[in-house]
């Protein structure tokens, strides 16, 4: 009986950090998905690309940044944004991959 009521505690336990480590990434991603596309775009890629993708900006034409309007592949997008290009630094590190995602999901509709 004692071993039956030591599992039981010890499985409450489990449960219990589980349910906390399934809440706790459940409100990061909520946090990290309550800043929209477009100000995530804004943020992180419009300095050299544009606000319109054109990259027509002084940074943007000293690096030789491309021009992304006109609905890339968004494949390619998250792609490019996660590792990086040229000039261009990987956001692996600073965007969660449905940041990344979002800002592909924009940079389309350029």
């Amino acid at each position: 009986m004692k071993m039956i009521i030591k599992l039981a505690i010890i499985a409450m336990f489990a449960v219990s950090g589980l349910y906390s480590a399934l809440m706790s990434t459940t409100q990061t991603a909520s946090a990290s998905s309550a800043v929209g596309p477009r100000s995530l775009y804004l943020q992180n890629c419009a300095r050299c690309h544009g606000s319109n993708g054109k990259a027509e900006t002084a940074l943007g034409k000293k690096l030789g940044a491309d021009d992304i309007s006109g609905g890339l592949d968004t494949a390619k997008t998250i792609r490019t944004v996660t590792k990086g290009r040229g000039d261009m630094p990987s956001f692996r590190k600073k965007l969660s991959k449905a940041q990344i995602k979002s800002i592909a999901g924009y940079v389309r509709s350029l």
